[in-house]
């Protein structure tokens, strides 16, 4: 049986209950239609997801009996995405599908082909965060994928990670892997390096002076193939392949 899944903070976790306020409150009792003695699945995105049992409501506060603790442990490897800012639907699109897969956090990127104010940026961003949450309780994940400060490409530092991939479709750039050598690079040698990110162009591509810049900074160009994807696309087939090669959900 599938129940509402929410997340709170531990603030709102006394001993044996839980109280639910402000925007989760209205969801639970105005969209959900929630009654008392009806089950809400809860994650503190943290350490504990809880099964818990709708008691008692008031105008503004729902209070909620713990019948079951769960511990929740986050996975060894995390996977980034540095996603550059996308027109409206594609990049909402990018931001949500990857949470239902199971990105750790997305950094939204300026490069130089992006085409945004970066006075409107804030906004965004808070949005952006947003849609994020939704998708992670849509799929009850055990943490919400977090949506980071954005950031221009130069300043981007692959070695800040265990392993750094840049898809590209230029057949030009030096020392590309193509997908039989990515499996293999995966599977006996980013396992114990820590954290993996990848960084996907905007709807024009990338700039090929970007990709040498950062492929001589220490990123990985990867090859995708004779198809060529759409941006919003190309982010959520390529963390399909590295969750599937790094066996982050077995």
């Amino acid at each position: 049986m599938t129940y509402p899944y929410f997340f709170t903070s531990s603030d709102n976790i006394k001993e044996n209950c839980i109280v639910i306020t402000g925007d989760d409150f209205n969801h639970l009792v105005n969209v959900l239609r929630v009654k008392i003695g009806d089950y809400v699945e809860i994650s503190d995105n943290d350490r504990y997801k809880y099964m818990a049992e709708l008691t008692s409501m008031g105008k503004s506060e729902a209070m909620l009996k713990i019948n079951k603790k769960i511990e929740i442990i986050k996975n060894k490897t995390k996977i980034l995405l540095f996603q550059c800012i996308l027109k409206r639907e594609a990049m909402e699109l990018a931001i949500q599908k990857t949470t239902e897969i199971g990105i750790d956090s997305i950094v939204p990127v300026f490069s130089d082909r992006v085409i945004l104010d970066e006075g409107k940026i804030k906004n965004k961003v808070l949005r952006w965060q947003l849609i994020a949450e939704q998708a992670s309780k849509q799929c009850k994940r055990d943490f919400i994928c977090k949506v980071l400060p954005p950031v221009n490409i130069a300043e981007i530092d692959p070695l800040a990670y265990g392993t750094f991939f840049i898809p590209f479709e230029n057949p030009s750039i030096e020392n590309k892997k193509n997908f039989g050598a990515l499996e293999k690079y995966i599977l006996n040698d980013t396992k114990n390096k820590g954290n993996i990110a990848y960084l996907i162009g905007p709807e024009g591509g990338f700039d090929a002076k970007e990709v040498k810049m950062l492929s001589k900074k220490g990123s990985i160009p990867v090859n995708f193939g004779s198809n060529i994807l759409r941006a919003e696309t190309a982010s959520i087939y390529f963390l399909s392949i590295l969750d599937y090669l790094t066996g982050r959900n077995e």
